[in-house]
């Protein structure tokens, strides 16, 4: 009997152990629902299934991440215009690289982040303590789980790091992270802190604080949020990248962007002459190189090929 009982209590400490938080769940159902449109997409823009034999030495998996919009409680799926794989990526599927073939693929990222009550919480606590960083980075939900990595960014980094360690385990070791805004960001903070794990960064419209660039005098809290931000990526290890922009984006310029001059393996392509015309749907200017129009008739387009020549 008392052997029964030990049995009992031990099954039940151990479901108490491995019980999922309500977040861990929430984290699970966003990540299924937005994954049915994850897939590899060929030149021509239709997905495929990739072979299970095919040589994995020999390949490069370029993964592209779509930016964020709509807030914390907003799912970002890959079914707006804005979110799915542009051309100027798609295009590269099947292109060879020094006998490596580019297979490009499209990451769907947008989980949730924190709920309304833990948003409020954290930016009345920012606000009310002058709006210094320090203040929320020790905020905990009711599980001892930091608030501050249950935002929006940092999910859609952990969702972009589980993707890259999913074609690790199945034996590829060429990945290329490409990501438009958002997930230009998380691209460049997953290559500075995982550098042996990721080869190199092809950055669209990269965006380190929402519309930074449209705000003619960001405020202090503003600007506070984006040095963190901006602190959280490992710029010695940050490697080879290469960034598009235009200073009509509303998001980030050239000139907002300008503390990455310093970087010499940070090289940018500023847009802003282009004869592509802004498009609503892909976020105006902070979309040119979106376009179809970057991929076939600006001659900047090949700079991602001759990058991906340089670093393998």
């Amino acid at each position: 009997m008392k052997i029964k009982l030990i049995l009992i209590l031990l099954l039940f400490l151990n479901n108490i152990a491995f019980a999922k938080t309500k977040s861990e769940k929430r984290f699970e159902k966003d990540l299924n629902k937005i994954s049915k449109l994850n897939s590899f997409v060929d030149n021509e823009g239709n997905p495929y299934e990739l072979d299970e034999n095919i040589d994995k030495d020999k390949t490069i998996i370029l993964i592209y991440t779509h930016g964020q919009w709509g807030g914390d409680q907003k799912l970002n799926g890959c079914n707006r215009r804005w979110s799915k794989i542009p051309p100027a990526i798609y295009q590269l599927d099947g292109t060879k690289i020094k006998g490596l073939t580019i297979k490009t693929y499209q990451l769907c990222s947008g989980v949730r982040g924190l709920t309304q009550n833990e948003k409020d919480k954290f930016w009345e606590t920012y606000n009310k303590n002058n709006q210094d960083v320090n203040s929320v980075l020790n905020l905990k939900d009711k599980n001892g789980i930091l608030l501050i990595d249950k935002k929006k960014d940092p999910q859609k980094a952990k969702v972009m790091k589980l993707k890259i360690d999913e074609f690790k385990k199945k034996g590829f070791n060429n990945i290329i992270l490409s990501g438009h805004s958002a997930g230009a960001y998380g691209s460049f903070l997953l290559k500075s802190n995982f550098p042996k794990l990721i080869n190199g960064v092809i950055s669209f419209h990269v965006g380190f604080g929402g519309k930074f660039a449209k705000a003619k005098n960001p405020d202090q809290g503003w600007i506070n949020w984006r040095n963190y931000k901006k602190s959280l990526i490992n710029w010695s290890q940050i490697g080879e990248v290469i960034l598009f922009t235009h200073d009509k984006d509303w998001a980030d310029t050239k000139k907002t962007l300008s503390f990455l001059t310093e970087f010499e393996n940070i090289k940018f392509f500023d847009l802003s002459d282009t004869q592509c015309k802004k498009k609503k749907l892909l976020g105006d200017y902070h979309g040119i190189a979106l376009t179809k129009c970057f991929a076939d008739e600006d001659p900047r387009s090949n700079e991602i090929i001759n990058y991906l020549n340089k670093i393998y």
